[in-house]
């Protein structure tokens, strides 16, 4: 089961993947790249252009973080329980 949120973070990245990032005042390492992928829209819609990291994080805690790579921002999407 998953929860939504959809928040900014700030990441970090070492050799191109996130390594460590800062969500609601806390910082999280990132301890395993579980999956990668990218979602693109059709540039007559809404024109999104994501990449996707399911990470885990020290502790355990499964996230998805996307980048946001039309306006460079990332957000912490879901996290799995």
């Amino acid at each position: 089961m998953a929860k939504r949120y959809d928040e900014d973070v700030v990441v970090e990245r070492d050799a191109g993947m996130p390594a460590v990032f800062f969500w609601r005042g806390r910082r999280y390492e990132v301890r395993d790249v579980i999956g990668r992928w990218r979602i693109e829209g059709r540039w007559w819609e809404d024109g999104r252009d994501r990449e996707y990291w399911r990470v885990e994080a020290r502790g355990g805690v499964v996230i998805d973080l996307y980048e946001d790579r039309r306006g460079g921002r990332w957000h912490l999407e879901r996290l799995w329980d």
